[in-house]
């Protein structure tokens, strides 16, 4: 940087941050003031140089990514259509047939497009409108399915958090309790049922599984030399449960009856005696009950879960307790290795000394 005199009229020369070679007139013919001005802009220079260093080395950092919104009930972009969730949900995690079917429901009465319009109010709205009648299990549940394919899908759509995560549970009124059958009255039921019915009671009597369970048990899962049954639970199958049920002898016999050799491995065994679908064989269980006079008491109603409280009662009464109970009746791990190293074993204990 310079300073020149010319005309009489001072001038500065300096090289810019783009390197260029420039000149300024400073309007002045005093060389004291122009000697100052000269100074005053060599700090000026030397700052927005500075400054342009800074900017090279250090550049401005990107703004950060908007944070996940709650929903507002209305739709901004960069959301995610209802309608794409659930295949989003399901390359997530496992989903049952009720979820799908839950789901299709709510795709189809909401009445918005997208997930961000789903607001906490509307998603509480929907479930009062739809599943407020009853004693709050329908609710509840229906609730926990939506909630998990919400949760499944926050980064897609965009959300903080799911429009049923704040909507409180019901307290659940009027549960039915199911009382056990007598033996006598579950020998007065084989000797008037039908085939499926009877294939049905006896594995239910014999291995205290549920119903959806005893439906799904095929001739593939008895382990004849170990005299025990491997099955997933239909109830608590999306969560990787298992159990493992003794052969007893009176079952054994019942299905060496049946000719069970000659079923297909597997199809389940309900199925090649004629079984329909679960809904109806509970409507036809429930009018065999009342035909043999075999109704609900002070003690609970009667109905095919009452076999599962018999099977129970029977095994505690005749010393299976604590943990081998629990094998038979939930297990608690979800690894394969384990049943086979440790309960299977233990089953299969219990079922040959019932056999000796």
């Amino acid at each position: 940087m310079a300073l020149r005199k010319i005309h009489n009229t001072y001038y500065v020369y300096y090289r810019d941050v783009d390197g260029k070679l420039k000149t300024r007139s400073l309007k002045t013919t005093d060389a004291t003031l122009a000697r100052r001005l000269h100074d005053d802009y060599i700090l000026q220079l030397q700052a927005k140089k500075g400054r342009a260093v800074i900017m090279r080395d250090f550049p401005e950092l990107k703004p950060p990514p908007e944070l996940p919104k709650t929903a507002t009930g209305e739709h901004q972009r960069g959301g995610m259509k209802i309608a794409d969730m659930l295949e989003c949900a399901l390359s997530k995690r496992v989903l049952g047939k009720t979820h799908l079917e839950v789901w299709k429901r709510f795709a189809d009465r909401i009445g918005v497009k997208y997930a961000d319009q789903v607001t906490p109010d509307i998603a509480q709205a929907y479930l009062q409108k739809y599943y407020s009648t009853g004693n709050g299990k329908t609710y509840n549940n229906q609730k926990s399915i939506l909630n998990t394919i919400f949760r499944c899908c926050l980064v897609e759509a965009k959300l903080s958090e799911s429009p049923f995560r704040p909507i409180v549970n019901k307290r659940v009124t009027h549960v039915d309790s199911h009382r056990n059958l007598t033996l006598a009255e579950f020998d007065k039921l084989i000797a008037a049922a039908s085939l499926d019915v009877k294939v049905m009671a006896m594995l239910s009597r014999w291995t205290a599984q549920r119903l959806e369970t005893c439906a799904g048990i095929t001739p593939a899962m008895l382990d004849w030399d170990r005299k025990v049954i491997v099955v997933s639970p239909g109830k608590t199958r999306r969560f990787h449960k298992w159990v493992c049920c003794p052969i007893m002898p009176e079952l054994e016999a019942f299905l060496n009856g049946l000719g069970i050799n000659k079923f297909p491995p597997s199809v389940s065994i309900v199925k090649s005696c004629g079984y329909l679908n679960n809904r109806a064989f509970s409507v036809k269980f429930s009018r065999l009950l009342d035909k043999l006079g075999i109704h609900d008491t002070k003690d609970g109603k009667a109905s095919f879960h009452s076999l599962r409280g018999t099977a129970i009662t029977w095994f505690k009464e005749h010393g299976i307790k604590g943990e081998e109970l629990r094998q038979i009746t939930g297990h608690e791990s979800d690894e394969v290795e384990d049943i086979y190293a440790r309960d299977i074993a233990s089953v299969s204990r219990i079922a040959k000394s019932f056999s000796e």
